[in-house]
């Protein structure tokens, strides 16, 4: 197995997750130190998921393949979604931009975990696999929250009432 795609979610970058210059003050900011926090749990999640999709076996039977390989893109896909809106949660202010990113990063989170319990569940893959996920994904859970706990609402008004 070829491992030198698993770590290709960059390192966190302080000028690449800032949307003006001159924020300096903000590197050292309680949000910030959350979001990096967090980015670099996602950086070790992605790793474990990347991993899982490389081994999905294919299952003997005629046509696992299609699905599998399916199942595998769905992981992917919902994979490659969550560190680009915690990037763009980070350099953003507004609360409502803020909200949004947190919710699809908690939507693809879930689906992910979705994808690899129906994985494992049609013998894809081993259960043991799966609970190492969950045990990364359960810490990042947790530094998640404890990121979108420092948001700090804003009087911008939310066009469409999602995150009043």
């Amino acid at each position: 197995m070829n491992l030198d795609f698993l770590d290709h979610v960059p390192e966190w970058d302080d000028e690449r997750m800032s949307d003006a210059e001159g924020d300096e003050w903000k590197k050292n900011s309680p949000q910030r130190l959350a979001a990096k926090e967090l980015y670099e749990k996602w950086r070790e999640v992605h790793s474990l998921i990347m991993a899982f999709t490389d081994n999905l076996s294919n299952g003997g039977e005629e046509g696992a393949d299609k699905h599998e390989d399916m199942t595998s893109r769905l992981i992917f896909e919902n994979a490659m979604i969550i560190g680009p809106k915690l990037a763009s949660a980070t350099a953003v202010e507004m609360y409502i931009l803020q909200m949004e990113n947190a919710a699809i990063i908690r939507t693809n989170a879930r689906q992910l975990m979705e994808q690899v319990g129906f994985a494992v569940l049609m013998g894809y893959a081993e259960e043991s696999y799966k609970k190492v996920i969950q045990e990364a994904m359960d810490e990042f859970r947790l530094l998640f929250k404890k990121w979108v706990a420092t948001f700090e609402k804003d009087d911008i008004e939310d066009e469409w009432g999602l995150f009043i």
